[in-house]
C-alpha cells in the first residue's frame, strides 16, 4: 500500500500488518491512525501492461523490420519511417509511466474505514 502521511517527506510503500477500528498497523511504520492519513496512491494495472506492451512492441517493431531489411540485403538497413514509429512507441509508452498510480485524498468526500470480514 502507498500512502502519504503529514508527517513524513513523499509517499511511503509499505505493507499492511494488521487493522484496528481507527488505525492500521504497518510492517516498518507501526501504527498510524485512520485520520492521519492524508491520501492513498492506487495502481492502475492496465496502464503498467499497456505500457509495458508499447514499449515492448516498439522495440520489437524496431528489431523486426531492421533484421528483415537486413537479411534481404535491402538499402538502407534502417528506415528513418521505422525509426519514427518504433521511437515514437516507446516514448508513448514510457510517457504513460507518470500515470500508473490514482492519487485518492482523504479527508473531504473520501474518509477510510475498515471492514470487518470476520463477521460474515
Amino acid at each position: 500500500m502507498i500512502i502519504k502521511y503529514p508527517g513524513s517527506d513523499g509517499r511511503i510503500t509499505d505493507r499492511i500488518y494488521d487493522m484496528t477500528d481507527t488505525s492500521v498497523i504497518f510492517e516498518i511504520m507501526g501504527e498510524v491512525s485512520l485520520a492521519d492519513i492524508s491520501c492513498l496512491y492506487r495502481e492502475v494495472i492496465m496502464i503498467d501492461i499497456l505500457s509495458g506492451f508499447i514499449m515492448i512492441g516498439g522495440a520489437a517493431y524496431f528489431g523486426i523490420d531492421t533484421f528483415n531489411r537486413l537479411i534481404n540485403h535491402d538499402d538502407p538497413v534502417v528506415l528513418s519511417e521505422t525509426l519514427i514509429i518504433s521511437s515514437g512507441m516507446v516514448v508513448l509508452g514510457a510517457a504513460l509511466i507518470p500515470f500508473r498510480y490514482r492519487k485518492i485524498q482523504t479527508g473531504g468526500n473520501w474518509q477510510m474505514r475498515t471492514i470487518d470480514l470476520n463477521a460474515f
